[in-house]
């Protein structure tokens, strides 16, 4: 017989514990039978013609239902559906919806029905009036908007459709693979392939259907473009290339093609001895695998395939069909930023040569057309602006400034930013902020967008405006926690949501229209959905109705300074059923700025990190979220220094009962609790799950998700360490939790997931290793078949949850005889 390892066993006596232990302190029936009531909203959609909203329930348990409601009435559901994996509205008040196998049109207003069953896919043509519903039998159908037959097709393998008036099918049949076109009220064979079409794809400018063959002997691939108008065909490069699949860009609207025949090949067994350098430049390639790629552009007007071949290894399409993006994947940075920088050449394919632009960068944007490129520089924190044309380089001097849009006419660049929206003039370079947006965070809503490059850690992208129509953004005051909608144009804005303290998780405005939509929440309202209409604001729909406790909560926002006169924030939460003459404990959860989650609405579910607050506050906990900002003292003193503050904000609360204060924290949180137990004699208890506990260990360690070394999450990223371990290692080791061990004067409970890729588990087994070795009073639990978070309502995190509950009961509340407790506590007591 195979031993038993004591990780194994200790797993065994944890379950069976737990099974016993739940008859005591909770009644788990009950608890998840209240949890299973509560949802929240997503996948919100609004009909063409604001009359309808349609969105999915989210509970815990399920994901699969779906609402369709009345826009113009509160609470009027119409349809309740189960399994929806695609939904559209259709004109006359219809909704059609795929699930499980069947397609149903359900009429809003009467109620009446039509099924369709085996089916694997349906589409929508509004401008035409039709749908169409593809059957498991690879039969299609096509219907008009009286659910009237139009025409149908058999054998189809794939269907392409534009979502307006544009449909085309790959139709097998004795072995031959042929394209159809939907034209008018019938199906047309428009292409027929000697070899075997894998797929097709309609360009963005729908001029063009690009269609993948594959030679039927070999592994070869070859590009085949269909004007959608005239039907001609024109084949792409050298016949057929072995590749895996081609990556293909439509370049300036459809007047020339980028073709990446990209080749994978199946990594071989590990040599052994595996080798590695200590200079490597290239550990993206253990990673991703090995790839090849063969580059060809064909010209429209031409009729001409170039194959290209830049001096690096990898291109990228910017929307010009003469200049072109190249790079390697060798990391310029050695690894010691969160993101990947790259050194940017411009390609121009008409003299077939190469010259560098932009240096050390991470993300790229460019311009509709491809004229200008705003790269960010990593080294000097500035965004650099190049024109393509012309060849001038210009530093933005603005160290605020975020993601950049351009405007469709090449005229400007706008910025969002913290401290508002910028606009650039290309030409004079002036760059003003947008009156009434200054001092507020700003994120632009309607923006084009295309990634043109976005593995090897790149961020390349086309981001583009119609600055001739009105750009519509998000504001957002960091300072009172506010949030607004707004439009732009003509040097006027227009407030469209006003300033609400709710949180907005979504927004929706069709073009042109007065009427807006809006799923907002606080922390004592759960998500609701409003039409606006003008100044008029109507409830449409209300979440979780039977949640009427929530409403009675209590909330502040504390703003106070950490030791070195910094501003920073904590969320106060009371108790529900508060009493002014009760003293309460209070629990205090810690990760890093968390003062934004002030308004949202907190729901209780088994939580895969262990921090639930609405079951804190159910069970009559205050708690704290103080907010932690990093500083040259590292993370550690930095969280310690914030959290005393935070509890020094509290001190003249007199319903908090001081000597009843616990400590919790998940991942980074959990760093800082680990690192706090060992400093602070504040807290009579602490909890600690998949927390880092040795800094010097983890730095020198290897990702085991990204497969690259961890330093550069020390240096620049979360722990934001600002120095290498070189040059300071007191800093890093005075910050591990570890070096300190043996001053943990309470009882400290860890816990962590045995698969964890993020935050390996034998950072907790080596802090568990120190308290043992200096007796201190600590319960570690070990999940044998969890992450870095635990799956949520899974038995494993329902366990968890009840033990914080019973952990926080046991030393905040004097609940005893708690047996997975009291057996390290009265450990030794006689």
């Amino acid at each position: 017989m195979r031993a038993i390892s004591f990780k194994q066993l200790f797993f065994l006596v944890i379950i069976s514990v737990c099974s016993q232990r739940l008859l005591g302190q909770y009644n788990i029936d009950s608890i998840k039978q209240r949890y299973a009531t509560f949802y929240t909203i997503a996948h919100f959609k609004v009909s063409d013609d604001n009359r309808w909203i349609s969105f999915s329930k989210i509970y815990k348990k399920n994901t699969d239902t779906t609402i369709v409601a009345n826009a113009d009435k509160q609470q009027s559901i119409k349809a309740v559906l189960v399994g929806v994996s695609e939904s559209y509205f259709l004109r006359d008040n219809r909704f059609f919806w795929l699930g499980n196998g069947k397609a149903q049109i359900i009429n809003l207003r009467n109620g009446g029905k039509k099924e369709f069953k085996e089916v694997s896919k349906i589409e929508i043509l509004p401008t035409l009036g039709y749908y169409a519903v593809l059957y498991k039998s690879r039969f299609l159908e096509v219907f008009d908007s009286k659910d009237k037959l139009v025409t149908s097709v058999s054998d189809v393998t794939q269907l392409v459709s534009n979502k307006r008036d544009k449909l085309y099918v790959i139709v097998k049949q004795n072995n031959l693979s042929s394209v159809w076109s939907l034209q008018s009220k019938e199906f047309k064979k428009v292409y027929t392939s000697e070899q075997g079409i894998k797929k097709i794809m309609l360009a963005p400018s729908q001029k063009y259907l690009a269609v993948t063959e594959q030679e039927k002997s070999s592994d070869g691939l070859q590009l085949v473009l269909l004007d959608t108008n005239s039907l001609k065909v024109s084949r792409v490069g050298n016949g057929f290339i072995k590749s895996d699949y081609i990556e293909v860009r439509e370049i300036n609207n459809g007047v020339a093609f980028f073709l990446d025949f990209n080749s994978r090949p199946k990594p071989a067994p590990t040599a052994q001895p595996e080798i590695k350098y200590g200079t490597d430049p290239d550990l993206w390639l253990y990673r991703m695998g090995e790839q090849y790629h063969e580059y060809w552009v064909y010209d429209v007007k031409s009729e001409q395939s170039q194959k290209v071949n830049p001096d690096l290894a990898f291109m990228a399409a910017m929307d010009h069909d003469r200049y072109f993006l190249s790079f390697d994947r060798e990391e310029r940075s050695a690894y010691i930023s969160s993101v990947s920088w790259f050194d940017i050449y411009l390609y121009d394919r008409f003299v077939k040569t190469s010259k560098k632009i932009l240096t050390q960068t991470s993300n790229l944007v460019v311009s509709r057309g491809g004229e200008f490129i705003i790269g960010f520089n990593e080294e000097k924190k500035r965004w650099i602006l190049y024109h393509t044309l012309s060849s001038k380089e210009t530093i933005i001097e603005n160290a605020e400034i975020q993601r950049p849009v351009f405007s469709e006419d090449n005229r400007y660049a706008f910025f969002e930013s913290s401290s508002g929206l910028y606009q650039l003039d290309l030409h004079t370079q002036n760059q003003p902020p947008i009156a009434l947006t200054e001092n507020i965070k700003v994120a632009i809503l309607n923006v084009k967008e295309d990634v043109i490059y976005g593995t090897l850690g790149a961020d390349f992208r086309i981001r583009s405006i119609n600055a001739k129509k009105p750009i519509i953004f998000e504001q957002y005051d960091q300072n009172s926690n506010e949030t607004s909608y707004a439009e732009w144009f003509q040097d006027k804005i227009k407030v469209l949501l006003p300033t609400t303290k709710n949180r907005v998780s979504d927004f929706k405005i069709i073009s042109g229209n007065k009427t807006f939509f809006s799923l907002e929440e606080n922390f004592n309202i759960p998500q609701i959905i409003y039409k606006y209409n003008g100044a008029l604001k109507k409830k449409v729909f209300q979440s979780n109705i039977h949640d009427r406790k929530i409403y009675t909560a209590k909330q502040e926002v504390l703003s106070y300074k950490n030791s070195l006169g910094v501003s920073i924030k904590g969320v106060l939460y009371y108790p529900l059923n508060f009493d002014a003459q009760k003293k309460y404990p209070l629990v205090v959860s810690i990760y890093e700025v968390q003062n934004k989650s002030a308004s949202v609405y907190p729901y209780p579910y088994f939580s895969g990190i262990g921090v639930n607050i609405r079951s804190l506050i159910d069970n009559g906990y205050f708690v704290f979220l103080p907010d932690v900002v990093l500083d040259s003292r590292g993370p550690g003193f930095s969280a310690l220094d914030c959290v005393h503050s935070g509890l020094d904000a509290l001190k003249g609360y007199t319903n908090i009962e001081s000597s009843r204060v616990g400590l919790m924290g998940h991942s980074f949180g959990g760093f800082g609790t680990s690192f706090i137990a060992s400093h602070s004699n504040r807290f009579a208890a602490y909890i600690s799950g998949a927390a880092v506990t040795d800094l010097v260990k983890f730095y020198f360690s290897f990702s085991q998700e990204r497969k690259l070394p961890n330093y550069p999450r020390f240096e620049n990223g979360q722990f934001d360490m600002k120095v290498p371990f070189s040059q300071n290692k007191m800093l890093y080791y005075d910050n591990s939790p570890i070096a300190n061990v043996e001053k943990v004067n309470k009882p400290i409970f860890l816990w962590a997931g045995l698969k964890d890729g993020n935050v390996p588990y034998d950072h907790t087994e080596e802090f568990y290793t120190g308290l043992l070795r200096n007796k201190k009073k600590a319960v570690v639990l070990y999940y044998r078949d969890q992450d870095h978070d635990l799956a949520k309502n899974s038995a494993e995190s329902i366990d968890l949850h009840l033990r914080i509950l019973e952990w926080w009961g046991y030393f905040l509340k004097d609940k005893r005889d708690i047996p997975w407790i009291d057996k390290e506590i009265k450990r030794g007591a006689n």
